[in-house]
């Protein structure tokens, strides 16, 4: 009886080393971010198309990005939220958004103001920005 309560305890002492090890855990690998393209839609606006890889060792439930979008002046146009959906790890989605009533030639920069939900809930002290690479085969200016 005393045996089976002191591996009870172990366990238990165990389970709760394993999960607080999980707060504090380093998460290895990179969210790689493309600007692929910038081009007119059909409605006058201008469609940009943005290839996410999940270079974690995760899965990434619910991937988000706050985007600041400036004009031609330096002058910010918009702010706007584009969530990427599940990305299973070493896997990529490519994501086309459409920013209505902008010309294409009136924008000068996208820039990424916030990244939130890239690791577990479990997961703490990690600033999802830092987790980003960034690449840009555009025009306009990509990133910070």
């Amino acid at each position: 009886m005393y045996f089976r309560k002191l591996i009870a305890l172990i366990s238990a002492v165990t389970a709760l080393c394993l999960l607080s090890s999980a707060s504090a855990q380093d998460v290895a690998g990179k969210i790689e971010l493309e600007l692929n393209q910038v081009q007119p839609n059909q409605a006058g606006g201008c469609r940009l198309s943005v290839i996410a890889t999940n270079g974690l060792e995760r899965p990434i439930e619910k991937l988000g990005l706050e985007l600041v979008v400036f004009n031609n002046e330096g002058i910010i146009d918009r702010l706007m939220r584009l969530d990427l959906r599940r990305m299973s790890a070493g896997k990529t989605k490519v994501q086309q958004f459409d920013l209505p009533d902008v010309s294409c030639n009136g924008l000068s920069r996208l820039h990424i103001n916030d990244v939130v939900n890239c690791v577990p809930p479990a997961i703490t002290d990690v600033y999802c920005p830092d987790l980003l690479q960034l690449s840009n085969r555009t025009s306009l200016q990509f990133g910070d």
